[in-house]
């Protein structure tokens, strides 16, 4: 069977990937020079097997009006008159219920072992260098209260099967020693050390070239894919804005914030809102934290990629297409150079990246069979999980074309 896998994403080349060791026929197809981009590009480079937590949740309910009046630097919403937005909205809020939450959760926890189980086969099968690293991860919490909150869903993901913990400051200075020089409060913090990093660019980029070479994997890059033909309902091929159109009778769309240019087609991408994130990555300084670090209260995300340093964060929810903000970008750097000075001061800066990651109300991402148009599937709406969920995702896609 030939399926066009449109967007080399993440989850594009995973699902690319996946489909062609099935033995299938596959096309990947991006309108970018090469894969890995867009959002892979500058990810928190973080995978968060066991932090694959929904965001619509009551604590983020009971914080929306401090977000609302923009008192929290984190997040930032802009609300706009656009039916499907406001629609989303609602679902969103709807997904905030501790027992949705809980629902939502616990199922994103599931795909994300999926996730892990394809990345151990992977790992196993494929030698690719993308700087991967079983590095472990430390949750700071600011104070006793917050991570006393945290205990359940600790016990929650242990029955999931993650291996977690929780440790005194002292303890999660012992696992990681550069917290000893941590400007930002720590009462103590969740130990998991079965989750993994590495350069989700990188793996578009190797994984692609591994597929080119030992499993016919064609691409087509330069092409953006506008819109379907079909007859009678059944996909025949695909249009291009500037090409002769692509035959074919399968094709899974994972193409990330430009799947809205899709709509027409696929009317239930409204269900898909973008959330920008920003990151600075900048040469690693010796003191640098080598096991991944996210801290809670000022959301940010902090990883070592090979002889490199990240830092992620921030999640605004507003109109596709909203681009770099410089200033949100600032108060991303002055955060991070507030608790790791050490790493940030004087540093070399290497990238300053802001994507959007498109995400569903309940957070799990959005893989189906198109309503319209029979050949046709949907993988996308990962949200800032994309890199966590990738593989998982994928394997579920192709259950559907097996």
């Amino acid at each position: 069977m030939r399926i066009a896998v449109v967007g080399a994403g993440v989850v594009g080349v995973a699902t690319a990937y996946l489909l062609a060791r099935e033995g299938h026929s596959v096309v990947l197809i991006d309108g970018a020079c090469e894969p890995g981009r867009g959002a892979s590009a500058g990810n928190a480079a973080q995978l968060s097997w066991a932090y694959a937590d929904a965001m619509a949740s009551p604590a983020l309910l009971r914080h929306l009006p401090a977000i609302m009046a923009g008192r929290d630097p984190a997040f930032r919403v802009r609300w706009r008159l656009d039916p499907d937005f406001l629609l989303w909205g609602l679902r969103f809020l709807a997904n905030a219920p501790g027992w949705r939450w809980r629902g939502n959760t616990d199922a994103i926890l599931r795909l994300a072992g999926e996730s892990r189980e394809e990345m151990e086969k992977l790992l196993a099968e494929v030698d690719i260098d993308f700087d991967y690293r079983l590095a472990g991860k430390l949750h700071l919490y600011p104070d006793e209260a917050s991570l006393a909150a945290a205990k359940p869903g600790v016990e929650r993901k242990r029955r999931l099967g993650f291996e977690q913990s929780i440790l005194s400051l002292s303890e999660a200075q012992a696992v990681e020693p550069a917290l000893q020089n941590y400007q930002g409060e720590i009462a103590g913090a969740v130990y998991t050390p079965g989750d993994a990093m590495g350069d989700a660019a990188a793996f578009c980029r190797q994984l692609t070239r591994h597929m080119a070479d030992h499993l016919g994997v064609v691409t087509c890059f330069n092409r953006q894919v506008v819109g379907f033909e079909q007859r009678h309902g059944k996909l025949t091929a695909l249009r291009f804005a500037d090409h002769e159109p692509l035959e074919t009778d399968r094709a899974v769309v994972t193409a990330g914030p430009l799947i809205h240019g899709l709509m027409a087609d696929l009317p239930e991408v409204a269900d898909v809102q973008p959330v920008r994130g920003y990151s600075l990555t900048i040469a690693r300084s010796p003191n640098a934290p080598l096991v991944s670090l996210t801290d809670v209260k000022r959301k940010l995300a902090f990883v070592a990629i090979g002889d490199r340093f990240r830092v992620a964060g921030l999640a605004d929810i507003e109109r596709p297409g909203a681009g770099f903000d410089a200033g949100r970008f600032d108060v991303l750097h002055a955060a991070a150079r507030s608790v790791l000075p050490g790493c940030f001061d004087d540093a070399q800066e290497l990238m300053r990246w802001s994507g959007e990651r498109p995400m569903t109300p309940s957070s799990s991402p959005m893989i189906r069979r198109s309503r319209n148009i029979t050949g046709v599937y949907v993988n996308a709406g990962h949200g800032m999980l994309g890199w966590t969920l990738a593989l998982g995702s994928a394997r579920r896609i192709t259950n559907f074309l097996v």
